[in-house]
C-alpha cells in the first residue's frame, strides 16, 4: 500500500492502526525482551515481550558524588494488533531489567502502539 508522505502526516487513518502495530510487533521482535510487570496491587503479571531501550536524554536529576545518574528506559508495546494481545502496560506497574527495577512512570499511547517510560526505583 503505497502511501503519501503528507497524508501519512496529516491523516492518522492514511495508515491503518493494524498495519501500524505489525510494524511495530517487527521493531520489537528486532530486540524482544521479556517483561512480567507487577501491578500496583502486587500482582505479576504474564510475561509480556516487549523492546526495551535506553532514553538517551540528558537528565536534569542530581545524584549524590560517587553514585551514578538515574537511567531511563524506553518500554515498547503493541496495540490493536490483529493477533497479537495489547501491550499490558500502565504507570505506576514495576519490572526487573538486567537486575535492576524499574516503575513505569508515564505512558504514551499511539496508533498502533504503546510506549512506557521507566526509571530506577531505589
Amino acid at each position: 500500500m503505497a502511501v503519501s508522505l503528507p497524508l501519512w502526516l496529516y491523516d492518522t487513518e492514511a495508515i491503518p492502526a493494524a498495519n501500524r502495530a505489525a510494524a511495530a510487533w517487527n521493531r520489537i521482535n528486532d530486540k524482544p525482551t521479556s517483561v512480567a510487570f507487577k501491578n500496583q496491587a502486587g500482582t505479576i503479571l504474564s510475561a509480556q515481550t516487549v523492546r526495551i531501550e535506553y532514553d538517551n536524554k540528558p537528565s536534569e536529576s542530581e545524584s549524590v558524588a560517587g553514585q551514578t545518574a538515574v537511567r531511563k528506559l524506553i518500554v515498547f508495546g503493541v496495540r490493536n494488533h490483529g493477533t497479537i494481545t495489547d501491550t499490558n502496560i500502565a504507570e505506576g506497574y514495576r519490572f526487573v531489567y538486567l537486575s535492576a527495577e524499574y516503575r513505569v512512570m508515564t505512558v504514551i499511547t499511539t496508533i498502533g502502539e504503546v510506549q512506557g517510560i521507566a526509571e530506577a526505583v531505589g
